[in-house]
């Protein structure tokens, strides 16, 4: 039976892990249907390819990660995704069944998009910031330095989508907004993830999804 410490760096990075991949397909999908949409938002599109490059980076660090350990992650599911429950709550679907075209056609779609990833990023910035006080993963130098990559690029992916809505008159998070967030959070840290780590016979996966 793997000890507490290797159970809470099993558990911390297999739900990373499962969010910088989708993360990244995500921002890749996206990426496309604003690329047919908007050509001329060159501007734009970058901030979109940089965030998508860098949600892919972050993903292969912690599948190195888990190959140098020798073992698979935990095989975690939507359960865990942020933008998942996000989109679940706010476009009431499904990551892989969203429209993007259809959303791309609709202004207030659009930025609601805009704000899910926005608020995604600002608390993904605060969670790091807390796991890089955390005492257990001070004592896992690879994990601590996936963490330093992580800090370094968040800004870069939340303030472009901030700037966007601002500029295009697309205003911030309503209370709707700031609930599901709320929620999301607090259910993962306080309920998920916590029965996920009690959870010793939780299968692992059988091949990264790329």
């Amino acid at each position: 039976m793997p000890s507490f410490r290797d159970r809470f760096y099993d558990v911390v990075a297999s739900v990373y892990l499962y969010n910088e991949y989708t993360g990244w397909r995500g921002l890749e999908r996206l990426l496309e249907a604003v690329k047919q949409k908007m050509p001329a938002e060159r501007e734009f599109i970058s901030v979109i390819e940089k965030h998508a490059a860098d949600e892919r980076k972050h993903y292969f660090l912690f599948r190195r990660y888990f190959r140098n350990r020798g073992t698979m992650p935990l095989n975690v599911d939507a359960t865990f995704g942020y933008v998942d429950q996000f989109v679940r709550l706010i476009f009431r679907s499904t990551l892989d069944g969203l429209d993007q075209a259809a959303i791309l056609a609709d202004d207030r779609k659009f930025f609601r998009m805009c704000r899910l990833i926005m608020m995604t990023e600002f608390r993904g910035m605060k969670q790091v910031a807390a796991l890089l006080r955390n005492r257990l993963i001070r004592r896992r130098p690879d994990l601590e330095r996936i963490y330093r990559v992580i800090e370094r690029d968040e800004p870069s992916h939340c303030l472009p989508y901030q700037r966007w809505l601002t500029t295009k008159g697309g205003h911030l998070p309503g209370l709707a907004e700031r609930l599901a967030d709320f929620w999301i959070h607090y259910s993962l840290v306080a309920l998920k993830i916590p029965l996920l780590f009690l959870n010793v016979r939780a299968p692992r996966l059988r091949e990264f999804p790329a």
